[in-house]
This record gives C-alpha cells, structure tokens and sequence, in this order.
C-alpha cells in the first residue's frame, strides 16, 4: 500500500496474531495499485531481494565466495577522535537498512529474501602503525587496501560491511571499507561520506533515516514488474532487440584482468577534435564516445547494428538519490549503422538511442532478457558520480585510489559472455580510467585495440563529418 491504512483496516490487522499481520500486509499491498515510482513499503517484513542480488547470491553460494566485495578508502589528516568516528559510523548503519539487511533463500526453496536487522553491527578493526618505519607504514597500508577487495563477506549472515582503521601517525589515519556490491553501489560511496561526516560533526542522532529505503525500492520493483504496468514494459522493451543476430558464442570461462586506459588529449587531438564535433551536434561527450565504439565493434564483428551495454546508476526517482542500496542497472543501447551513414547522421542516431534507453532504468537487465541471453559483449560508461565535498571538523580528508574495481559480475547476467567493460572517468581536463576485460575472451592489446579505434574514427570524423561510409 502507498499511503496510510484506513483505521478499519488498522484495527483488522492489530487483531490478527502476529504470525499472521505481516502476511495480511503483504496480501493488502499486493491488491493495491503498484506507482510508476517506489514509495514507502507496507510493513517491515521481509521482502523479495532483486534480480541481480539473487544473481550475486546464487554465484557466491556456488563458486566464488568474495567476489561481490568493493573497496573504498579514504586519508584523514588531523588529530582524529576515534569515539566519535565510531559512533557516526554506527549512525551511518543505523541510518540505511541496506548496510543492516542479510539475503538469503527461505527454507521452501522460494526466491530470496531481503530481511533487515534491527540492530547495527559495527565491525571495526583498528590497527597502529606508528612504531614502525616509513616503508613499513606505507607497505602496510598497500596490503590493507589491496586486500580489502578479496574480503569475504556473507549476504545470508548479513555480514556485508567491514571497516579497518590504520594509525599511520597521531594525526594520519587510512579509513578503508569493504562493502558487498549486492547492497552498495557506486553513487552509495558519496551517500556514505556525506552522512559520516554529518554523523562525525553532529552526532549520530542527526542521522535521521531517508525518504526511502532500499527495500522500499526492491519490494516495489517486484511488485512492479508483476503489475499490467510493469509487465507492458518488459514486453515493448524486449520487443526493441527483436531480429538481431545472434550474440558470438560466450568464451570457456571467465578470468579477469584488468588495464589502464587513457584517450589522449590536447591541441589537435583526435579526442577534442571529435568531442568539439559532438558538442556542435548536442552530443554529451559519452554519446560522441558511443557511436565511436560502435563504429569500431561493427567493423571488428563485420555487422551493421552492434549493442553495448551502459552502467546508470538507476536512481530515477530523486527520492532514491539519499539511499545506500545497490540500484545500478545496465541499459543496453542498440545502435543502427545500417546505410553507410556518416558521423554526423550516426551522432544523431545514437543521442536518439541513448535518450530513449534512459527513459527505461526502470526494467532490470537480468529480467529483460531471457536465462543466457546477453546481447552485449562490451560495456562502456563515462562516470560522472558527483563529487563529494567530504569534510570533517580539524581534519582534511582525501580519498585514496582502490584496488581496480570487479564489476563484470555485478553488469553481466553471464561473465564469460562479456568481453571487457570500459569505465572512463573525466577528471582535471583528462579522460582515463580502466578496463575490466575477460582473459579467456580478448588478449590485453585486443582491449587497447577499441580505443585506438575509436581515436581513429574521431580523426576520420572531425575530418569529414558529413562525408558518408563512416562505418565502412
């Protein structure tokens, strides 16, 4: 239900015993019209866990314990007070139901289950390296960050979160945090800072709970899905991938690797010739990105329509934007390259593609396509997470580069069927970042290789914008 039970309906329930409240709660909110945007869930009960965290569990339980765990960390430089950074982290835990969930599947075998503890668990190791020489120190804080991504963390025991705290000196301090992806995305890192720093300045009572919470948003997307609504549009989005040809076979396995990648800028570079192109054509620098990298995958897959797969945080309502969870979805984008078209006619067939993708965050890609259909071998994002002006009271705080991100199981229903994912950052005037690739589907300098594509179609495009055979 979306809004306040009448007080007949109230009262019916109270008198219910309470084995059997929460099951008439959810009976109510299944006959209830589901919104076209999450609202408050009916009941504080357990509810059905998304698509894409069953996926995580089922591949956890099955092979790869550990694998789902991200990594952040940060430097605090000032005279730090351990008591209160202890309490605004417990505050932040009590703050979102998402970092106080476990996931599991019920004893009958049903679908899993997204169930919330009451209570945080902080879980907190502190470590002093003050006594110890400089190489040491540093070396130690390289072992925890590296080492903070192969945490393995359990969803059905709700151990989803693990913090360590090194002392490198009384006024230097690394803050590192291990989080399961199945319940902390990448827009949840600035939602976390912003409200440890609250939390740290205020107290932990400031931390008052958001609008919505992540079970808000999982329980209202199943019953979305399952709704006329929601199951049109699982129909008209599907219908949109109708004809393509099939997808090459998945490699033997999965093995990853990761590279770092840059597109070189500068005066007369291919990349600003080809991003002021775009510009003067009402392209985002992605959108120009795009159609470049389909250039390169249809004359590499000898095809005239090619499909990438794009990360979106899929916070589309702004009531999500204060939530921990992980709402990050993949939106397919099915670019046409049919007719020899020139860069200037593709630039206004992939902005056409990527407006109109956007407007489906809402369909999870692990319900859109079949079991062991994947129409993307190659992801590709351009992040623009916003930027969080972490600050503490006597304390600069600045973050500190992770391990290279695992994300190709978090965006790819089946691994072995994905290539590489290409995650881009523009920052300080430069666009760099790294590519998470397959071993068993694409050498190292196979992965390059798109890039220096799509330089060259940049060249080729701010040369002759509106020639046409850009494609061929």
């Amino acid at each position: 239900m979306t809004g306040p039970a009448p007080a007949g309906v109230d009262r019916a329930l109270a008198a219910l015993p309470e084995a059997k409240r929460e099951l008439a709660r959810m009976l109510l909110a299944a006959r209830a019209p589901v919104p076209a945007a999450p609202a408050p869930r009916s009941g504080a009960g357990p509810v059905p866990a998304t698509a894409l965290q069953a996926r995580l569990l089922r591949r956890e339980q099955r092979s790869a314990p550990g694998s789902g765990t991200g990594s952040h960390a940060v430097r605090l430089t000032g005279r730090l007070d351990h008591g209160r950074l202890r309490e605004a982290l417990t505050g932040v835990l009590a703050r979102h139901e998402a970092l106080r969930c476990r996931i599991a599947a019920p004893p009958d075998g049903g679908p899993p289950l997204l169930t919330v503890d009451d209570a945080p668990c902080l879980r907190l190791t502190r470590s002093d390296l003050g006594g110890h020489t400089p190489e040491v120190r540093r070396e130690a804080v390289l072992r925890a960050l590296t080492g903070s991504a192969a945490t393995v963390l359990s969803l059905e025991a709700g151990r989803t979160s693990r913090f360590e705290l090194l002392t490198v000196a009384p006024d230097e301090h690394v803050l590192v945090l291990a989080s399961h992806l199945a319940v902390f995305d990448g827009w949840s890192s600035g939602v976390f800072l912003t409200d440890l720093a609250a939390g740290y300045r205020h107290g932990a009572d400031s931390l008052t709970p958001p609008e919505l919470q992540f079970p808000d948003h999982a329980d209202w997307q199943r019953r979305w899905l399952a709704s006329p609504d929601g199951a049109a549009a699982l129909r008209a989005r599907r219908a949109a991938f109708d004809g393509l040809p099939p997808a090459p076979p998945a490699a033997g396995g999965f093995e990853r690797g990761h590279l770092p990648v840059r597109l070189a800028r500068g005066p007369g570079s291919a990349l600003d010739a080809g991003l002021a192109l775009g510009a003067a054509r009402g392209a985002t620098p992605f959108m120009t990105l795009l159609a470049a990298l389909a250039v390169v995958l249809a004359a590499r897959d000898g095809r005239t329509e090619v499909v990438v797969g794009t990360p979106a945080a899929g916070r589309f309502a702004a009531r999500l934007e204060g939530a921990v969870g992980q709402f990050t979805t993949v939106i397919p984008l099915r670019i046409d390259l049919s007719g020899a078209p020139s860069f200037t006619e593709l630039l206004r067939r992939t902005r056409a593609t990527v407006a109109d993708g956007l407007t489906h965050q809402r369909l999870p890609v692990d319900e859109l396509f079949a079991p062991g259909v994947q129409p993307y071998s190659v992801l590709f994002a351009l992040h623009n997470y916003p930027a969080v002006p972490f600050g503490l009271p006597g304390i600069e705080v600045s973050q500190l580069p992770g391990p290279p991100a695992r994300h190709l199981e978090l965006y790819s229903p089946d691994p072995a069927a994905t290539l590489a994912c290409i995650g881009l950052v523009e920052r300080d005037g430069e666009i760099g970042g790294t590519a998470e690739f397959n071993r068993r589907a694409a050498a190292p300098e196979e992965v390059t290789a798109l890039l220096t594509g799509v330089e060259d179609v940049l060249r080729r495009a701010a040369a002759s914008p509106s020639a046409p055979g850009i494609t061929l």
